[in-house]
């Protein structure tokens, strides 16, 4: 105990030193522990579910060479069901908002449509309460919902005698029978409700595709066993079905995969960033403490020559050594605590982020990252630096430094040059890589557009939903100010697109399909021009008109992009030919093309133009649309307006969602511009670490210097020409340290080009931008030391020596 105390003593003699260590240490250690806090979570851990590595996504596999996964129908997911020989149950769901009445005032929530099992695939038991019976899966069984833990705390505070209580969907009463645990669900999920499709969709509509799949395999049984199952299934039911089902097969994917799998790369990128900005710091707080071994070389001297071993003496170092590193440790995990709850609050939308928690695995994390940490910054230099006889030095200068501890100091400082280099040129990149997303050309303009929904459920009564459509629509065109308004069922670039096969009249394929697969939107008249989208032939869809229901369909309208002109249209004239879906029943009248739009960045501001179809939809057609408006002015000064509108033609239904629509380029910029801010960050910090870490070696080598800086001063040498002798040693280290980084981004370009857009991972402009920025902060480090250095008295420092 007594050793500790003097070790404590040591450190506090130095509270520079001590300070500057543990506030590096609290950095590294406490942003590298709450990433992987969140790694962990959304990477490593398995699924919060019973045997979660058989749990899987079941989609139908499309023929079509460019669009090959699809949405399972109904009728396709009961017989995948009753055929297959692999799963102990297949799921599916899809989602569907709906509005709540039983308040004082009408509340959108977040809904999810399930079909019979959805739970029993899961295995997860409710927090109260229980799941749905057999009764309330089929159509005209009883109301009933289950809750998330989001929305139980939401509206009800916990409320223990929750269930039981009634929301009203619909006009109808929905009674709550359970609530499901936190980690069942993230917050962007409010409620559970049977789907009760009715039994001709469930029997004889094969081409209706809406669900999304989930799977529970049997013990023993490996995705591609399944797989192959479920395309024998697939195949006898194209033998069966030839017009719906010949040509289609399955597709099965781990969940965990199919949820995290696209956040990979950008995690492992900012872990990766987090982790080298530690190494960074660790390699200063090691300098720093082979700066501070070098001023008390006579000190372990003394130590030596009373009889102290090396060990003993590398102990006495190693003492301090670890209480930095506990109060590092310590002053870190509660930085990491609050990281992980800020984390947890500012990137919600991340999948798995209810899970999220500084666990048990955090603080081991914390205890070997301090551990190596230790032993780097503090057993390497103490090693290094009793090498020598330490009881000679008692009749040398206590300046003199050992060439190899020199040697070793500057390898530190290159490495954390270098580390910095690959740091500054990744965030360069990234930042590069979102101005060029940013600026893109996305084919339809947002300024002056406000958005909002209308609360409707698809089981609503069509034609009363049609009319209010057609109400609220009417009104708001009569606005003052008002230029366009209209609906639609999906806006660009919010990564929402359907997909369908359809055939086109006179162009049919004679390939191994009829059919070509195109992307969709269902919108209004009005629409297209509210977000300006340039009309390049033909005319805009007609005037909106009422949904006259499934059973009585009438030709439509639609409008096709000019991607679906040049690649399916092969150059020849398509207005005024007619298109079909393929999952239409032959019966149902084809579309006439009216009217050929410019291609927009519909499926991502990244991706390159597919082929779109627009559907004119009628009034009803698509009961939760979103509506847009754009205005003359500023769109803001019509919220009042749209307010009245809605209340006026429906007092009890919710509006809700209203915002500028400039926002949504701004949301799909959010995941590159969340990267180039966080690898911005880590590169900055990563630049100051590395510029104390070389302006104090250049500092411990003008000390170590000073009798020969001294004597060449008296020999004649000028203060610029001493200033030049430490910029160019300044200068070697930087240049070692730009080549080592050079090769680390170069070798790292694999990676890189995964997440870049626009920019090549090599790209010189932004690669010498970095060097210039490092060598520019890396100057103003030495020029201190270096203008210290040339205000050196020489007979003052030959006297001292």
């Amino acid at each position: 105990m007594k050793q500790w105390t003097i070790a404590c003593r040591a450190l506090l003699r130095r509270p520079g030193y001590s300070i500057t260590a543990v506030l590096m240490l609290v950095l590294g250690i406490g942003a590298t522990t709450a990433l992987f806090s969140v790694i962990d979570t959304i990477l490593l851990k398995p699924l919060p579910y019973p045997n979660p590595d058989r749990l899987v996504t079941v989609y139908e596999a499309s023929p079509s060479k460019s669009k090959t996964e699809s949405l399972i129908a109904p009728v396709r997911l009961e017989e995948w069901n009753r055929m297959n020989q692999t799963f102990e149950a297949i799921a599916a769901q899809y989602t569907e908002n709906v509005t709540d009445t039983s308040g004082p005032e009408p509340e959108r929530l977040a809904g999810r449509r399930v079909s019979p099992r959805y739970f029993d695939v899961y295995r997860a038991a409710p927090l109260m309460g229980r799941t749905f019976t057999k009764e309330e899966d089929v159509a005209g069984g009883p109301t009933s919902v289950v809750i998330s833990h989001a929305f139980w705390t939401r509206r009800y505070a916990q409320d223990r005698n929750v269930i039981g209580k009634r929301l009203v969907i619909g006009g109808k009463g929905y009674s709550i029978v359970g609530v499901m645990a936190k980690e069942f669900a993230g917050p962007s999920v409010d409620l559970w409700i049977p789907a009760q499709l009715n039994a001709f969709l469930m029997t004889q509509i094969r081409e209706a595709r809406f669900y999304n799949g989930v799977g529970r395999m049997k013990p023993g049984v490996t995705i591609q066993q399944a797989r192959s199952d479920l395309a024998r299934v697939q195949q006898r039911l194209g033998e069966q079905f030839p017009q719906s089902d010949k040509g289609w097969s399955a597709l099965v994917t781990d969940l965990k995969e199919m949820r995290v799998g696209e956040y990979r790369r950008t995690l492992l990128l900012v872990f990766g960033a987090v982790g080298l900005l530690l190494l960074i710091a660790v390699a200063n707080i090691a300098g720093l403490t082979m700066a501070q071994l070098h001023q008390r070389e006579r000190e372990m001297a003394i130590r030596s020559s009373v009889g102290a071993s090396r060990g003993q003496v590398v102990a006495t170092v190693m003492r301090e050594v670890l209480l930095i590193a506990v109060a590092g440790a310590g002053l870190g995990s509660a930085a990491a605590f609050a990281g992980v709850t800020l984390m947890s609050k500012l990137f919600a939308s991340l999948p798995r982020m209810a899970e999220l928690q500084f666990d048990w695995r955090a603080v081991a994390f914390t205890a070997l990252a301090t551990l190596a940490a230790a032993l780097i910054f503090g057993l390497v230099p103490a090693i290094q630096s009793t090498r020598a006889d330490l009881a000679r030095l008692l009749g040398e200068s206590s300046r003199s430094v050992a060439g190899g501890r020199r040697v070793l100091q500057r390898g530190l400082v290159v490495a954390q040059l270098s580390l910095t280099v690959l740091l500054l040129a990744s965030a360069g990149l990234l930042l590069r890589s979102y101005y060029n997303l940013s600026h893109v050309d996305t084919g339809f303009d947002t300024g002056h557009v406000l958005t909002f929904h209308v609360g409707a459920a698809w089981d609503e009564d069509r034609p009363r939903i049609g009319r209010l459509q057609m109400d609220v629509l009417s009104s708001l065109q009569r606005l003052p100010g008002v230029e366009a308004a209209g609906l639609t069922n999906f806006f660009p670039a919010s990564n929402a697109t359907l997909n369908y096969q359809i055939v086109l009249e006179g162009l049919a394929r004679t390939e191994e399909s009829s059919t070509y697969t195109t992307g969709e939107r269902t919108v209004s008249a009005g629409y297209l021009q509210a977000l300006k989208y340039p009309l390049v032939a033909g005319e805009w869809c007609p005037a909106i008109k009422p949904f006259t229901g499934f059973d009585k369909p009438v030709p439509g309208k639609a409008m096709v992009n000019r991607r679906f002109a040049e690649l399916i249209g092969k150059g020849q004239s398509v207005v005024g030919r007619h298109l079909r879906f393929a999952q239409n029943p032959p019966e149902m009248p084809a579309d006439e093309i009216v009217g050929i739009v410019g291609d927009v960045k519909e499926d991502g501001l990244g991706a390159s133009a597919a082929p779109y179809v627009y559907s004119c939809m009628p009034a009803g057609a698509w009961p939760d649309p979103e509506y847009v408006v754009r205005s003359q002015g500023d769109p803001q000064l019509l919220i009042k307006s749209i307010r009245q509108v809605v209340r006026e033609a429906d007092p009890n239904r919710a509006l809700f969602g209203m915002k500028l629509l400039d926002t949504l380029v701004d949301d799909a910029l959010e995941q590159p511009r969340l990267n180039a801010g966080f690898l911005g960050l880590f590169a900055a910090s990563a630049m100051l670490l590395a510029s104390v870490g070389l302006y104090s070696l250049i500092s411990l080598v003008v000390t170590a210097r000073t009798r020969e800086i001294g004597m060449r001063i008296a020999l004649g040498a000028s203060s610029s020409g001493i200033m030049r002798l430490v910029f160019a040693g300044a200068g070697r280290m930087l240049a070692g340290g730009t080549v080592l980084g050079l090769a680390l981004t170069f070798a790292a370009e694999r990676v890189m080009k995964s997440v870049l857009f626009g920019v090549s991972p090599m790209d010189l402009v932004t690669l010498g931008a970095a060097v210039a920025v490092l060598g520019a902060v890396a100057g103003l480090a030495a020029f201190l030391p270096a203008r210290r250095a040339a205000a050196i008295d020489p007979l003052e420092a030959i006297r001292t020596e």
